[in-house]
């Protein structure tokens, strides 16, 4: 319940006492009041109040200071603008480019739905908050109850998302701090990728979606070839294409093509338009054989998805969620040690690193924007020195091809001789 306010000797100065205080019912002051002041502001047309203070004349110097600031027109248009409101706005300009992420260049659609899904974690009671209130105690706090049912990543993506709407609210002169700027994060709970496959085992893995497992074998099932190929796809994308996980989602048979051996990785819908995220990906030849056996099984398409969804989806993209379990569960069965799809891209980097592609060229073909730094090379030579020379994709496919061919014919023969 509210507490009540009652009128002082000062103009425009009121005490606020407590709830349960006796002057409710009529009767003499019961509690300790505090007291605040409030001036008309005539350009917003509403009543501004100052903070509270624990006497009638602190509270009555604060009111001056609050009338003269509002005469000279110095007090914010947005000071009492509210956490909540502020989320709103920033969501809706980023949606509209007009908010722009920490490199200057507008958020992508899918970043906007993460920004939004992030910044929807925080409770009522603090998107209440007036935004200037909010306290870098608070958002700790925020931090430490978050950390007790979400991972360490998805808390270190609200925190990210909060630090770029306080970096949104103070170019507009909302808030003139931002109190997530220097919480302790929770330490990382993420397990490294360390899980890299030899040429010679993933070529097993993707032979082994084709092999009947011990259950279906004693069931009578026979394994589907179409299904076993459209499972074999996604993987080898991954693995021998260094595909992301949304670049096979949106893969279309537009960006395939078979004549030069190569095709366009986009990041999203919006990364096939001009300046967007793309990139362009040689085909080496295990890679090629699958996506012909896929394009053929499809009915050689001029365009569509290369991996469809193999139920009907509300996004009309495969779910790869799905797709990896399916594919663990048969490799598991089969006693081979499971592979995820990005353990796969990783797998691809290594590939490429050993059969001797220079780092600059493998950082292109990987989609980074600079090559790690490696012992012996000058990172300034790499990062700003080093450009793609004409037919350096070929002759990294080369490359790679020679390096897969090596290392999986020994493995590849074993299998064929079952």
């Amino acid at each position: 319940m509210a507490g009540f306010d009652t009128t002082t000797r000062y103009q425009g100065v009121f005490a606020r006492h407590r709830s349960t205080c006796r002057i409710g019912e009529g009767k003499p002051c019961s509690c300790t009041p505090s007291y605040y002041g409030i001036v008309w502001d005539r350009g917003e047309r509403r009543q501004r109040k100052t903070p509270r203070f624990s006497g009638a004349s602190e509270a009555r110097d604060a009111r001056a200071d609050l009338h003269e600031a509002v005469r000279k027109g110095k007090v914010p248009h947005e000071a009492g603008i509210r956490l909540g409101e502020v989320r709103t706005r920033f969501i809706k300009a980023a949606r509209d480019g007009v908010a722009l992420n920490k490199h200057g260049r507008r958020y992508r659609r899918r970043s906007v739905d993460s920004l939004e899904s992030a910044l929807a974690q925080i409770p009522d009671e603090l998107a209440r908050r007036r935004l200037g209130k909010v306290k870098r105690g608070d958002v700790q706090g925020l931090v430490d109850e978050l950390n007790k049912r979400l991972s360490s990543s998805r808390v270190r993506g609200i925190v990210n998302s909060l630090r770029a709407l306080y970096r949104f609210a103070e170019d507009r002169e909302l808030a003139d701090h931002d109190p997530a700027q220097h919480v302790r994060l929770p330490a990382s709970t993420a397990k490294p990728r360390d899980r890299v496959a030899t040429p010679g085992e993933f070529a097993r893995l993707l032979a082994a979606l084709y092999e009947m497992t011990p259950k279906e074998r004693k069931a009578g099932k026979s394994r589907d070839p179409r299904e076993a190929l459209s499972d074999a796809v996604p993987f080898a994308l991954a693995g021998y294409g260094t595909a992301r996980s949304q670049e096979i989602r949106i893969l279309d048979w537009e960006e395939i093509d078979f004549e030069t051996d190569a095709g366009e990785l986009a990041a999203d819908e919006e990364g096939r338009k001009p300046g967007g995220s793309w990139r362009v990906v040689p085909f080496v030849a295990p890679l090629r054989t699958i996506l012909r056996e896929e394009w053929i099984a499809q009915g050689r398409p001029k365009k569509g998805k290369v991996c469809p969804p193999r139920k009907k989806s509300r996004s009309g993209m495969v779910s790869l969620d799905s797709l990896q379990a399916r594919a663990h569960r048969r490799w598991r069965e089969l006693d081979l040690e499971p592979i995820a799809l990005h353990e796969a891209r990783h797998t691809a980097a290594t590939w490429l690193d050993h059969a001797g592609v220079s780092p600059k060229v493998a950082s292109q073909i990987m989609g980074h924007k600079t090559p790690e730094y490696q012992p012996g090379a000058a990172r300034i030579t790499l990062e700003r020195y080093t450009h793609m020379l004409p037919g350096e994709l070929e002759r990294a496919r080369k490359q790679l091809d020679e390096f897969l061919a090596e290392r999986s014919a020994e493995a590849l023969d074993s299998v064929r001789g079952r």
